[in-house]
């Protein structure tokens, strides 16, 4: 029988006992005790940190970031839709994202993203140790590298984390990873991965992925193309089936190999979708263009910026529709007229200039010559689209000329066309002396070979003139249609409203207007006497100097320049300038007397919102383009609200109507009669026929056509008037516009207020006044024999003219009146210009604001 251990004589464990026990007896009991002591400290130190861990899962920064993904709102497409509210015309964003709801996205998708991102997603907790220890057991045994992230952790490192391979970025990587876990449900998870991904070309998730490289809603994706954009996102550059389709197919097949071994797909199935090859849009080599259509170009471009402006870029472009005013077919009609109406000018007054544009290449700062890569790689913006239409007029890249054979290949996208000397146009030039390698030419395509994606082609030149033109409708103020320019992709400055021009006799009826609202009525004498100020003499468009007198109606009907003077003289410069203001034109009026024959700068825009005041009885509605803009959410962010401005009287209004409908009944416009409906308009032809315009209406839209050089003061030719060059398009454009529309007249005008019968009265007394005196004048100065026959004078200078005096003294109230034997025409310097002007020979000086004769 064994000796029993000291301790056991304690009879009580206390602390006490224990610190009076035998030095031998405490030993034994501490050693007995110590194992259990350790156990407690470390549950209770355990516990402690679970604590803590705890806390600050709940409440770190990670927790708050990833709480907040409830409420994450990632950046998607704005949409532009026409005035019928269904139909898109252009769309722009900052991330091309569409997202989806997970029971949205497709199973191959799903089970794609799953084989080679994460088969055990729905396993784990966010991070996965069987995969890590799998991986690190591969990466220290084989050549292989291969990482043991989760699907978790790929989202949390795409939201939240840089690419940087450090070991403080792999914990918070795990942190995010298991925070992830605890708030979102794998569904949930799964759908924001899908929806976040980068696929390259700006697409961000499976269903944008799906849209730009296979042209398809991800829910119609095969199974190859399902796992070829499941491959993508590890390296977007890498893989990218645009610019390394080999590694794309190779990582494809990889996905495909994976998710057989996974059982997401037989292996049948998967052979299957390995032998298929890369089968991409056309469209998925190109940046897509704003616009869904050449023809929206400027419209939709217009509204951007106008939204960037009220929202700033970021707001403009995260997920906002915008219901605009545009008309798809008038916009469509708009955009053709004034093409051809600019091919038509370029052909019969340019001639043929050999001018294209080279693409940028490498070798000698941009101006070498292009390499076979860079040729091939070249993307023309407008090929996007993908639109290979007989009659479509296309720009094509210019990649080889055969000297031997005298021809060319041309690519377009991925169509080509071989040139000959038979397709080069009206120009009818020898291929081999016409172009280079890296030219770019438009070219009007006659057939389409979609099985060899062959074209026939024929060769066009790029109008250098410009051309604008803009609809709107004057009760609404809905703008219709704006065409800027020939082609946006090659200038996108817009010269429906930018572009600064002297509106020749375009401006007239401001004036008209004011000496309606002064007394006058159109049955009013204006005088025609000749006119001469400082050396300055305003001609007639025949060139002469005067002409008789003439009722207002027949003056502006037939646009007369010096009965305009004279009747900006007679209700003074400072009525007409204040008169402008009030129809809305922001560029003040030059205080001088040529501003009667349009030496004013305006863009067209404000031209055609001036305009509507005369249909809409004297009321202008303020221009808009955009009806309503609404947030993803469905919020409305701006609706517009009719902003109206009384110019004029009803009376003035449908007065100045009765007189412009002069214009078109026999007046300048009387090509306009051919559309057979009632109008009302004015013409205008700049000094030495640098712009032409016409601007018409009907009692609801107004259409106003601009047309010039742009950014200079080029002659056009002696035959373009606003007659000659802007009627035609107006006439073009509103047959198709009106076609389907009811016909309309113009409400009379109503009698004269009671007000202005008083101002009539006393009007008609000093004009009359005023035509006697200068009778007696006459008489005056045909005793007078020291009067020289070319010295003409005018009445009624109170107000500044151009050129101003030298002197500072004012000028005298009253003046000479002209003989009447009609002097030769003199020379004088024409009124200061803002750009340069190009001059042709044998060319008519000092004419501003003529028009064409009649007809």
């Amino acid at each position: 029988m064994s000796a029993k251990h000291p301790g056991h004589r304690l009879k009580s464990y206390s602390p006490q006992a224990i610190v009076n026990a035998p030095a031998g007896e405490r030993k034994h009991i501490l050693r007995r005790f110590w194992f259990p002591a350790v156990i407690l400290l470390a549950l209770a130190a355990g516990g402690l940190t679970g604590i803590i861990a705890a806390y600050q899962l709940n409440y770190s920064q990670a927790a708050s970031e990833v709480a907040a993904l409830a409420t994450y709102r990632p950046s998607v497409v704005t949409r532009i839709y026409a005035d019928d509210g269904k139909t898109v015309i252009g769309e722009f964003a900052l991330e091309k994202r569409i997202p989806l709801k997970f029971e949205e996205i497709p199973a191959n998708m799903k089970n794609a993203i799953l084989a080679v991102e994460d088969a055990r997603f729905y396993d784990h907790i966010g991070i996965d140790p069987i995969r890590i220890v799998g991986a690190t057991w591969k990466n220290l045994t084989s050549d292989k590298v291969e990482g043991g992230s989760t699907l978790t952790q790929q989202l949390a490192k795409n939201l939240f984390l840089t690419r940087e391979q450090t070991l403080k970025r792999k914990m918070n990587e795990w942190v995010l990873a298991l925070q992830i876990e605890r708030y979102y449900t794998k569904n949930q998870i799964m759908e924001l991965y899908a929806n976040h991904i980068f696929l390259g070309a700006n697409a961000y998730g499976v269903e944008a992925g799906a849209e730009t490289y296979f042209g398809k809603q991800a829910k119609d994706l095969t199974l190859d193309e399902a796992a070829l954009l499941a491959g993508i996102p590890k390296a977007p550059g890498e893989y990218s089936p645009t610019a390394n389709p080999a590694k794309a197919k190779e990582r494809r097949d990889l996905v495909l190999d994976l998710m057989a071994r996974t059982g997401f797909t037989s292996q049948a199935e998967a052979d299957a979708a390995k032998s298929r090859p890369l089968q991409l849009a056309d469209s998925a080599y190109y940046q897509p263009p704003q616009a869904l259509s050449p023809a929206f170009d400027y419209p939709v471009e217009y509204i951007r910026q106008d939204l960037e402006d009220k929202y700033t870029t970021r707001v403009a472009q995260t997920g906002l529709s915008v219901y605009s005013t545009i008309n798809v077919a008038a916009q469509k009609k708009a955009y053709e007229v004034v093409r051809n109406g600019l091919r038509w000018y370029d052909k019969s007054h340019s001639g043929w200039r050999s001018s294209y544009q080279a693409i940028p290449t490498a070798a000698n700062n941009g101006a070498g010559p292009p390499t076979t890569q860079e040729l091939a790689s070249y993307k023309y913006p407008d090929w996007y689209r993908n639109d290979y239409a007989p009659g479509r007029y296309l720009m094509g890249l210019v990649t080889k000329v055969d000297q031997a054979r005298d021809e060319a290949t041309v690519r377009f996208g991925n169509y080509t066309a071989m040139v000959n000397g038979a397709d080069m146009g009206w120009g009818k030039r020898a291929p081999r002396n016409e172009f280079k390698a890296g030219y770019l030419a438009e070219f009007i395509i006659r057939e389409v070979d979609k099985k060899t994606h062959r074209l026939k082609v024929e060769l066009n030149q790029i109008p250098a003139v410009q051309g604008a033109m803009m609809t709107e409708n004057a009760r609404t103020g809905e703008i219709i249609a704006m065409v800027g320019g020939y082609d946006f992709l090659t200038n996108k400055f817009n010269n429906a409203v930018q572009a600064y021009r002297q509106t020749g006799s375009a401006f007239k009826p401001y004036i008209y207007t004011a000496a309606i609202e002064w007394g006058m009525t159109p049955d009013t004498i204006v005088s025609g006497a000749p006119i001469n100020i400082n050396g300055w003499q305003p001609h007639n468009y025949d060139g002469s100097l005067g002409n008789g007198d003439l009722p207002l109606k027949t003056a502006l009907a037939h646009s007369m320049n010096v009965p305009a003077v004279h009747l900006l003289q007679t209700v003074g410069i400072q009525t007409g300038a204040q008169m402008v203001r009030r129809f809305g034109i922001k560029v003040p009026m030059a205080p001088y007397l040529p501003s009667a024959l349009g030496a004013t700068e305006v863009p067209l825009d404000q031209m055609v919102s001036a305009y509507s005041a005369f249909p809409n009885k004297g009321i202008r509605v303020e221009p808009h383009m955009i009806r309503k803009v609404v947030d993803r959410d469905g919020a409305v962010m701006e609706e517009w609200e009719k902003t109206t401005y009384k110019v004029v009287s009803e009376y003035v209004a449908l007065t100045m109507v009765s007189m412009m409908r002069g214009v078109v009944q026999g007046g300048t416009a009387s090509a306009a009669q051919v559309l057979g409906v009632p109008l009302a308009g004015k013409t205008g032809t700049v000094n030495d026929h640098t712009d032409v315009w016409f601007l018409g209406y009907t009692p609801t839209y107004v259409t106003g056509v601009w047309m010039g050089y742009p950014g200079r003061k080029k002659p056009l030719g002696n035959d373009m008037t606003g007659a000659h060059g802007a009627l035609p398009m107006f006439i073009e454009f509103t047959k198709d516009f009106l076609k389907d529309k009811p016909k309309e007249d113009f409400p009379k005008a109503p009698s004269m207020p009671e007000d202005m019968k008083e101002m009539y009265k006393q009007r008609q007394r000093e004009l009359a006044l005023e035509r006697a005196q200068m009778t007696v004048d006459s008489e005056d100065n045909k005793t007078d024999e020291n009067t020289a026959p070319g010295t003409i004078t005018t009445p009624r200078l109170e107000d500044s003219t151009l050129p101003p005096p030298k002197s500072n003294e004012p000028p005298p109230p009253r003046t000479e009146a002209p003989p009447k034997t009609e002097p030769p025409p003199q020379t004088a310097p024409p009124p200061a210009q803002t750009r340069p002007r190009e001059t042709e020979p044998a060319k008519k000086k000092g004419k501003k604001g003529d028009d064409g004769p009649p007809g």
